[in-house]
């Protein structure tokens, strides 16, 4: 990890003191969680805007969202708004939704078998690869070539774009490192998972009155199942949940992981899983909106949007295994295992909103982490802390910063073997 500048620049002035920079830098056991400043001040979301979010790649969609030729998604990236599309070539392309003339968004819903983008507000048309086609009456009516610049110097701005299996990020600033160096060591981990087997189901939407980084924390510790979430911890029990930090993801695993049990019945599995995974599930989070989860099943994909300081759109898409995602026979198991999510991030919810709530609070300061639970949300937390002072935010990797599992995950991994 680069080591954070301790003469922080003004931009955060009244948000993160170089005190909090350093003591959110000690080891998990000693160290205090972020301010309050940085989960409900504006100035504070617009520093994360320049610092992570336009800056990394950011999850925005899945391809299951935009099939087909003509197919077209609005989205925000921290509040920018974005258009995703494909194209009649079938290429998946990202631009800045705004009508180059006076600014105004081009689509505000998703559409299908769409050939231009038209501007609402004067008419200005755009082919779906960016290029300006019309722009009409500009010069006076019927007047319609402009003669003060060329139209090829008015395209739509485009965005980089790249995909991961069926999601799609853009990178805004244009200069991130390549979206396959991210997900390499996860390529590797997740090896033996045929994703072309996936199918996608469902999508479903939430609103939350909280800011955006509570609902990753609480995605990144198992800590809070047997007070949050009962009757998932009776299933996943928190003592057989590990932590595991990464360079490039952090997050938690189960290896107790058991389909009936959690109430959904049997689906089909991905072909030809080694033993040791029937029985493992991982939840891994990437920076800065992208939590995953990965069952012998089924997968699911979870994004958060900050809607400002104090509000989070949150998404969750799932996929299952082959004709378990069709069959109409797994149709009961699969709307189990969605509604099981459904129930659980709605409990997740409560909390969430009263955690931010509590960041309004003066006696809310120092906090500690749990040296046991909490390594992934200490590694998030300090990853934010590190981007904002204008360091690399990556972790230093430490024993304890591994994969760590309960004597009873190991029990667990041992009795699946046998």
């Amino acid at each position: 990890m680069a080591i954070p500048r301790i003469s922080l620049d003004g931009a955060l002035s009244g948000i993160m003191s170089a005190h909090d920079l350093a003591a959110i830098n000690r080891p998990t056991a000693e160290a205090r969680c972020l301010p309050n400043a940085l989960y409900t001040r504006p100035e504070a979301l617009e520093l994360e805007r320049q610092r992570i979010f336009f800056t990394g790649w950011h999850c925005v969609a899945v391809g299951a969202q935009v099939p087909e030729p003509g197919d077209v998604l609005p989205a925000t990236v921290a509040g920018a708004p974005v258009i995703v599309a494909r194209g009649r070539d079938r290429k998946l392309r990202a631009f800045h939704n705004v009508c180059r003339h006076r600014g105004m968004q081009l689509v505000a819903a998703p559409k299908n078998r769409l050939r231009v983008f038209v501007c609402p507000y004067h008419g200005w048309s755009y082919g779906l690869d960016g290029q300006l086609r019309e722009t009409p009456h500009f010069e006076g009516h019927n007047l319609h070539e402009p003669c003060a610049f060329k139209k090829s110097d008015m395209w739509l701005r485009e965005i980089r774009l790249e995909c991961w299996n069926d999601l799609v990020f853009v990178n805004l600033s244009g200069d991130a490192p390549p979206l396959g160096r991210q997900f390499a060591a996860l390529d590797v981990r997740w090896k033996n998972y045929d994703f072309g087997a996936l199918r996608h189901v469902a999508s479903m939407n939430f609103e939350v009155k909280a800011n955006w980084k509570l609902a990753i924390e609480n995605f990144l510790e198992s800590y809070h199942l047997p007070f949050t979430h009962p009757r998932l911890n009776a299933n996943s029990r928190m003592e057989l949940h590990a932590c595991k930090v990464e360079r490039d993801y952090f997050g938690q695993l189960s290896d107790d992981y058991r389909g009936a049990d959690a109430g959904h019945g049997a689906l089909p599995r991905f072909p030809r899983l080694p033993e040791n995974l029937l029985l493992r599930a991982e939840y891994p989070t990437f920076m800065p909106n992208l939590m995953l989860g990965l069952h012998p099943d089924y997968f699911f994909v979870f994004t958060v949007e900050p809607d400002g300081p104090e509000r989070t759109r949150e998404t969750f898409h799932f996929y299952f295994v082959g004709e378990g995602a069709t069959a109409p026979d797994h149709a009961e198991a699969r709307d189990k295992a969605i509604a099981l999510w459904v129930d659980t991030n709605r409990e997740d919810i409560f909390v969430v909103e009263g955690m931010h709530k509590g960041r309004h609070s003066p006696g809310y300061r120092d906090a500690r982490f749990s040296p046991h639970h909490e390594t992934t949300t200490h590694a998030f937390q300090r990853r934010v802390a590190n981007l904002l002072a204008g360091g690399t935010g990556t972790p230093v990797k430490s024993p304890r910063a591994t994969e760590r599992a309960s004597p009873g995950a190991a029990r667990t991994r041992a009795r699946a073997k046998g």
